[in-house]
């Protein structure tokens, strides 16, 4: 819950310090300082619009922002050793530099966020510097942030700390959970995040690490109801006491099982059972009634009231991509989107707007409806997913507004403004430069001609991908999943793509690897590779 700290002691300490609180960053004709590029329609443009490619550019300021920018954390050591990322959960924008926010430390929802952008970032560009950063707090977790042996649920990670803690043992400065208190949905998220840096990195520590993560969640399942999720959403993990029974942000949990069931490693028996419970239940319950809840890492929610928009927008871009999980998708991925038009753009936070410039803007939660950059992303990101299927340019419309609102949400260093119409609300490290940034690379898969022209891109991948090389003849890459599927944008037509060295065909065939391509126009083309096998992927313009 992103405003309780306007309520805190660590509110009224930066107002005494001289720091830029209570302000908002938008006039008639600005954003965030920018002035803003509008159509002849009056709706809004991209920020940089005269950038060869304006998303582009604000993937990669928001990267070097965090490679460049970032404080140490405050003394004493060993804290002073790491950024203020590691123990806070956002930063507060001084007149004498980034103040660490003293609120919490978000390490659920931070952890995973960053590995997906990371990971999309480094398929995209070829980079590895940001999955540096974002490996190093992995470790840190590993070492600092698990349950011991003797605790009921055991070799769990922790969701939360408190901030500037460098043991993480959860958050409770506010009060409202105890020690070992953890999110189960965030923990399974963490568990995910696991296995895919396994996947990347080969390392069996990471391996280990998500199949104890997923032997507890299939022990721990049980039957749920309307009011009680399969697993609860918050419990005391030394105890096993239930702090909180209903939750809905299972899908890190069901990426976690699905991934180690298709690898056939741990559990996998009791992993299928789990997965059939909760997807049945989800199915069920919140695809039916819209009680879509969660409480984030720092608002403790009880029973069905507080809805949220990043369990019901994570239910929408999942089911995107697996459309198996529900055989009603035609239906459920439009209605995800009205509910969240319903519930959180057309209600506001008092004083705030609903639009601007013609860009829908998101709030988060019922107990915090400030609008949100990131939560306008995860709109967009949907919007641009259900005009891939159904071709409704109203969606298209509704994604490049919303998307264009948020290129405005940062300085001309990256520095980001989380909340620029609302007031008290600080840039959280989780939201702005993980959770934001990892869905425009959903838009681009969905609408390709919005990546950047005469350049080789990978897009996006529902798979973990290794070995990225780009030249001006090809794309090689490594995809170390099963069953997974690869976006890109080329800058030549390929004559040949190959897995393992062996041809794929550009025919649409059940349980064969195949591609579809696209003709974008002046040279350029859309690429979709669906793969049934993991391998070395050659995109080549010569065979």
């Amino acid at each position: 819950m992103r405003a309780t700290i306007k309520y805190s002691i660590f509110f009224i300490l930066p107002c005494l310090l001289g720091l830029r609180v209570g302000a908002q960053y938008y006039t008639d004709n600005t954003l965030c300082g920018h002035i803003v590029q509008l159509d002849d329609k009056g709706k809004l443009l991209p920020w940089k619009n005269n950038a060869s490619n304006a998303y582009d550019h604000f993937l990669r300021l928001r990267w070097n922002f965090m490679e460049t920018k970032v404080p140490m954390s405050p003394g004493p050591a060993p804290r002073s050793s790491y950024p203020q990322y590691y123990f806070y959960c956002a930063f507060i924008d001084s007149d004498h530099g980034l103040m660490p926010d003293s609120w919490m430390n978000d390490v659920g929802e931070k952890i995973p966020n960053w590995f997906e952008s990371a990971v999309s970032f480094y398929a995209y560009t070829g980079d590895m510097k940001p999955l540096t950063i974002t490996k190093g707090l992995i470790d840190y977790s590993l070492a600092h942030g698990i349950t011991p042996a003797g605790y009921t649920w055991p070799g769990f990670p922790q969701t939360g700390s408190d901030a500037g803690e460098t043991e993480y043992r959860g958050f409770t400065t506010a009060k409202r959970f105890s020690t070992d208190d953890v999110q189960v949905d965030h923990a399974g998220d963490i568990g995910a995040t696991f296995y895919r840096a396994y996947l990347f990195y080969g390392d069996k520590k990471y391996k280990e690490a998500a199949i104890n993560v997923a032997n507890v969640l299939a022990k721990k399942i049980a039957p749920g109801n309307a009011t009680r999720s399969p697993w609860p959403y918050v419990v005391n993990m030394r105890t096993g006491k239930v702090v909180s029974d209903y939750g809905t942000n299972w899908f890190g949990c069901i990426r976690l099982l699905k991934m180690l069931i298709a690898d056939d490693a741990g559990e996998t028996g009791a992993y299928k059972t789990a997965l059939e419970n909760v997807r049945d239940w989800l199915l069920k319950y919140p695809v039916q009634n819209g009680l879509w809840v969660d409480g984030h890492t720092d608002n403790l929610t009880q029973g069905t009231r507080n809805l949220s928009n990043m369990s019901a927008s994570n239910a929408g871009l999942f089911i995107a991509d697996s459309r198996d999980f529900d055989p009603g998708w035609k239906n459920t991925l439009p209605r995800l989107i009205k509910w969240t038009e319903d519930n959180f753009i057309t209600k506001s936070a008092p004083g705030e707007p609903s639009t601007l410039w013609g860009a829908n803007l998101v709030s988060e939660q019922v107990d915090f409806m400030p609008k949100m950059d990131y939560q306008t992303a995860r709109y967009a990101a949907q919007c641009a997913a259900w005009y891939a299927v159904s071709g409704d340019e109203v969606y298209k419309e509704k994604a490049f507004r919303s998307l264009n609102w948020v290129t405005y949400c940062n300085d001309e260093s990256g520095k980001a403004f989380e909340s620029p119409v609302s007031k008290d609300v600080h840039s959280w490290w989780s939201d702005c430069y993980g959770e934001g940034p990892r869905m425009f690379y959903h838009v681009f898969a969905a609408i390709p001609e919005w990546a950047p022209a005469h350049e080789n891109h990978i897009l996006y991948s529902t798979s973990v991908l290794t070995d990225v090389v780009y030249s001006h003849k090809n794309v090689t890459y490594k995809a170390r999943e099963k069953d997974g599927t690869d976006y890109l944008r080329l800058s030549f037509k390929p004559v040949e793509i190959t897995l393992d060295g062996e041809k794929i065909l550009d025919t649409l065939r059940g349980g064969h690897d195949s591609y579809t391509i696209k003709n974008l126009g002046n040279g350029d083309y859309a690429l979709r590779v669906n793969r049934v096998r993991s391998g070395k992927v050659v995109i080549s313009i010569v065979k």
